[in-house]
């Protein structure tokens, strides 16, 4: 089954509706076949950073080798939804949606490790244009994340607030593969979680390297 959902083209520029041009967009839930399976596992570390996202996305990254520091443990199963087809300038293109599930481990540098959970809704746009070469794919979303424990670091970061155990979470992610293999993946990611000033205000940002799976 597909949904489609027609959208007129915009001129960027002119900021106007371009007649006799269109754009359209369909979503196709995933049925699974030889060639692409529903599934993709992934194991990873993450590191406890000092930094809010705009420091990490601009380079500027401090891991945090104090009290409040450490690793975070992650083990991911996603589940592959779909994909978009998208018409756009005269070409296709067809980023993945996946729910992907996350078991984590926060291990601080100065108390026993605890456990979180996080769950969100991703698109992964897997076409870029140097893929012969590497494979590649980007993946962000958001969704929620639930932890045991307050993280030492957002205690630190907001002195005096109340602190929620309960964020909003937002993926991030970068995988590298060889083009014959594209299945076996490196990754790169960074684990931000944040109240929204909805659960409270401000979060904690962690950057991660791992091992992904796909079938």
């Amino acid at each position: 089954m597909t949904y489609s959902f027609p959208l007129l083209a915009v001129d960027l520029k002119g900021l106007f509706i371009l007649p006799g041009k269109s754009a359209s967009i369909c979503f196709t839930p995933h049925e699974p076949d030889a060639d692409r399976g529903a599934w993709s596992f992934a194991a990873g570390v993450a590191f406890i950073t000092s930094n809010n996202i705009n420091e990490i996305i601009g380079g500027d990254i401090n891991v945090d080798n104090g009290p409040a520091g450490g690793e975070i443990y992650s083990l991911t199963a996603t589940r592959r939804l779909g994909q978009f087809n998208l018409e756009l300038w005269g070409h296709t293109f067809q980023p993945q949606l996946e729910l992907p599930l996350t078991l984590e481990i926060i291990d601080e540098n100065s108390r026993s490790p605890f456990f979180g959970l996080n769950a969100s809704l991703v698109v992964r746009w897997e076409e870029f244009p140097w893929s012969h070469l590497v494979h590649t794919t980007f993946a962000t979303g958001v969704g929620l994340s639930y932890d045991d424990q307050v993280y030492l670091m957002d205690i630190s970061r907001h002195p005096g607030s109340d602190r929620s155990h309960l964020k909003f979470n937002w993926p991030l992610q970068l995988t590298f593969a060889h083009p014959e293999h594209p299945d076996h993946q490196l990754m790169l990611f960074i684990a931000h979680q944040s109240g929204g000033r909805i659960f409270d205000d401000g979060g904690v940002n962690s950057l991660g390297i791992g091992y992904r799976f796909s079938y």
